[in-house]
């Protein structure tokens, strides 16, 4: 099980972790664990259709929360299915109800309440793919699949580019030329053919329409299952999916170390999303911060606020932060906080102010970063972490 290096607590951990984070996030995304945790997701995650089928595997939920920081909730099925099922495109769903944007991160990202596919849906379809040449050899169901997926995935490229407000006619010219030599090979093997038009359930009476004519309803299937979405949701999905999780376990296993540099990364990741949305008010994303307990404990502490601060009126506690805000940095804007100079300034009066409290962790306590500490053994791996 990997474990972070973190041989101190405070600001000089802080600096530590923004010189080896890289390589320490790296090292985790290698190990076994993780390894074995996204082989799983990835293979099963392509078979879920519904928020049901989703909250019903305890390992898909358990990879799923965990990339959003709601682990804590791997018990509460019915109220994260109910958050799912009723996504972020209605303003009375339940994501967008909640204070916590979690939630709200989690329900947009896989879909379920917003589209007829959820965001998983290519790699549903990939799997369906596979599975019709499940009689071929590995290698050659391998090649079968890529050759049938860059079709699928050429295709909605050219969906896309057609869509564009700016047209571009020789990027359209160029990608069907590809999608003609791609499908002359797909519909040369009788094994795919049948698999992939399976996939996107082609009506009776295909196989008579021309070449060109069948193009174009298998974009006009792609058009129909992913219409209105992003295309990084569609290709991207898993991959987005894996970096968040790894990211929050490497936060969690900080945290069990250092609980403030914990928060501070936290913040760091949190805060520029938080901050950038262009339709909110100042006072919208000040109410935000008061709603996300994380992110309201680095400007209580930064700010010098006492413990009983959060149970003041809100109109009362909005002043505060204004205030504060203005007298540390010149501006009560939260919006200011996308600067990572101003951000990092933020996460360390925090840093401070928790070791001048007694809140600071002193240090990780683990082997290896008593070794880092000694010089005795690790110089090689302190070496390469610092690089």
């Amino acid at each position: 099980m990997f474990t972070p290096i973190v041989p101190l607590g405070g600001s000089l951990g802080w600096q530590f972790l923004q010189r080896t984070q890289e390589n320490q996030q790296e090292a985790l995304a290698n190990s076994a664990t993780v390894q074995r945790d996204m082989a799983e997701f990835e293979e099963r995650i392509a078979k879920v259709k519904t928020a049901e089928d989703l909250v019903s595997d305890f390992r898909l939920l358990r990879v799923a929360l965990g990339a959003f920081g709601l682990s804590d909730d791997i018990d509460n099925k019915y109220f994260i299915r109910k958050v799912l099922e009723e996504g972020t495109t209605d303003e009375r769903a339940l994501a967008n109800r909640l204070s916590d944007t979690r939630y709200h991160d989690l329900a947009k990202a896989f879909g379920f309440g917003e589209y007829q596919t959820p965001n998983n849906g290519f790699s549903a379809i990939e799997v369906q793919i596979r599975s019709g040449t499940d009689t071929l050899p590995p290698r050659a169901r391998q090649a079968a699949g890529d050759q049938a997926m860059e079709l699928v995935y050429t295709l909605d490229e050219l969906t896309t580019l057609m869509a564009a407000e700016e047209r571009d006619p020789e990027g359209e010219a160029a990608l069907r030329k590809e999608i003609d030599g791609l499908w002359s090979d797909v519909m040369g093997n009788p094994r795919l053919r049948t698999s992939v038009l399976s996939a996107f359930n082609v009506a009776e009476g295909f196989d008579a329409l021309p070449d060109a004519t069948q193009i174009e309803v298998l974009r006009q299937r792609i058009v129909g299952l992913f219409e209105g979405r992003p295309a990084e949701q569609m290709t991207g999905f898993i991959d987005t999916i894996k970096a968040a999780y790894t990211t929050r376990q490497f936060e969690l296993g900080v945290g069990e170390q250092a609980q403030e540099l914990r928060v501070a990364l936290n913040f760091e990741r949190e805060m520029p999303g938080l901050a950038a949305d262009p339709d909110d008010a100042n006072d919208t994303m000040w109410f935000k911060v008061m709603g996300t307990s994380a992110l309201r404990e680095v400007f209580d502490t930064a700010f010098g606020l006492p413990d009983a601060f959060p149970a003041l009126d809100l109109d009362r506690q909005l002043d505060v932060y204004k205030q504060r805000a203005q007298a540390l940095f010149g501006s009560d804007d939260v919006s200011q906080f996308t600067d990572p100079e101003a951000r990092e300034e933020l996460i360390r009066l925090y840093l401070v102010r928790t070791e001048l409290n007694g809140g600071a962790s002193t240090g990780g306590g683990t082997s290896a970063a008593l070794q880092i500490l000694s010089g005795v053994s690790s110089g090689s791996l302190f070496t390469t972490l610092l690089r």
